[in-house]
């Protein structure tokens, strides 16, 4: 990394913090406490939630999952997620976003190569399901930042169930290499099945690894012990690796 980049990231780490590092929360990777695919909160004699273990009986989903922050419906994380990409969208929370990620791809893009020693080669941006018209406003944050080269993915536009973890919900024309790593990049992660489905698609594709930076997973204050979960932690650090919960790996 050049002078100039590390000063703009360092300028960007800084101006994250100082707009939303009060109400934005690092995920918590912590075995029995929180699911070990998608960081959400769970009863301590389990690994997985629910949904992740269910996604465990498809084949080709994600090899890594990484939320980077959790939306808490409802309050100001939630909103940032909803309004970045409403008709008309709210401008503050779309650059909020933006650096969110952007600042995220900056230091941590990398780091799901360097955890299963295969540098990332591609990346891919979720679209929405079914298919709209236009360009995603999470696409128009991601292109440009993410490594590699981009496998575009395209939404059906009738799926059956748009929930249901189903490689035909996206397609793609790619001829994708063996040793391909795609990052697949989403906004959010609620059950995450249009993830998963994603993944599968590019696993068809030929991709021989997918790992998935989703920008928050949703997360309901006032389901279980969740309110207590989300009070005991500490203010948003840009530093934390969302792939390891702690340091960058290597």
């Amino acid at each position: 990394m050049s002078v100039l980049e590390f000063e703009l990231e360092k300028r960007l780490s800084a101006a994250l913090v100082a707009s939303a590092g009060g109400f934005l929360r690092n995920p918590v990777r912590r075995d029995h406490v929180t699911c070990t695919v998608c960081t959400t909160p769970i009863e301590e004699r389990y690994s997985l939630c629910f949904p992740c273990k269910q996604h465990r009986l498809h084949n080709g989903t994600a090899d890594l999952v990484a939320p980077v922050t959790y939306a808490v419906a409802l309050q100001q994380s939630g909103y940032i997620m909803r309004g970045y990409k409403a008709r008309p969208r709210v401008d503050a929370h779309y650059r909020l976003v933006g650096m969110l990620t952007v600042l995220t791809l900056s230091k941590h893009g990398g780091c799901p190569g360097t955890i299963v020693d295969t540098p990332v080669t591609h990346w891919a941006s979720i679209p929405s399901l079914p298919a709209r018209p236009g360009e995603h406003p999470f696409h128009r944050i991601v292109n440009g930042s993410a490594p590699g080269v981009e496998v575009e993915l395209t939404a059906a536009a009738k799926p059956s169930d748009a929930r249901a973890i189903d490689a035909s919900h996206f397609t793609t024309r790619a001829a994708l290499p063996p040793e391909a790593h795609v990052l697949l990049l989403d906004d959010t992660w609620a059950r995450g099945g249009h993830a998963q489905s994603a993944a599968m698609s590019l696993r068809q594709a030929g991709a021989g690894w997918v790992s998935t930076l989703v920008a928050a997973r949703w997360i309901k204050r006032d389901f279980a012990d969740n309110a207590s979960f989300l009070d005991g932690l500490p203010d948003y650090d840009p530093d934390i690796c969302p792939w390891t919960g702690a340091a960058c790996p290597g």
